[in-house]
């Protein structure tokens, strides 16, 4: 591998038997995989309750950019799947909570299903890292 990437997981790396990496940073970019209901230990969150879903997701990707030296606050890119547009309301006021303004870019996208069928959000982004 090119010594300006690295594969970012965190400890334990519910993705590693899917052999997904969690995260790669290249040179001071971080570029996370999708991050879904599901916790590190690989158990599927908030089984038809969309609110808790999306509070692991944003659980998940604070973990994930934490362990590459970024954070929520260095996001410069999301792009978020759900599979009920009529969440979007929601998205807007967890766009809030957990981002500041500058607001990252952001895509949203409905799809018809995610990698389980239980899930409704996954979110997918590009951050800063402190490192390089």
């Amino acid at each position: 591998m090119h010594p300006e990437v690295e594969q970012i997981s965190t400890d334990p790396d519910p993705f590693e038997a899917y052999r997904i990496s969690q995260a790669m940073r290249v040179g001071d970019l971080v570029y996370t995989s999708g991050q879904a209901a599901i916790d590190l230990q690989g158990n599927l969150v908030g089984v038809g309750d969309f609110d808790a879903q999306a509070e692991q997701v944003f659980a998940n990707l604070r973990a994930v950019l934490e362990a590459a030296d970024s954070g929520l606050e260095k996001i410069v890119k999301v792009t978020i799947f759900l599979t009920d547009m009529s969440n979007f309301p929601k998205i807007v006021a967890l766009r809030e909570r957990y981002f500041s303004q500058p607001y990252p870019a952001d895509t949203i996208v409905e799809v018809r299903s995610l990698a389980l069928p239980e899930l409704e959000i996954e979110i997918e982004a590009i951050a800063v890292s402190s490192q390089s």
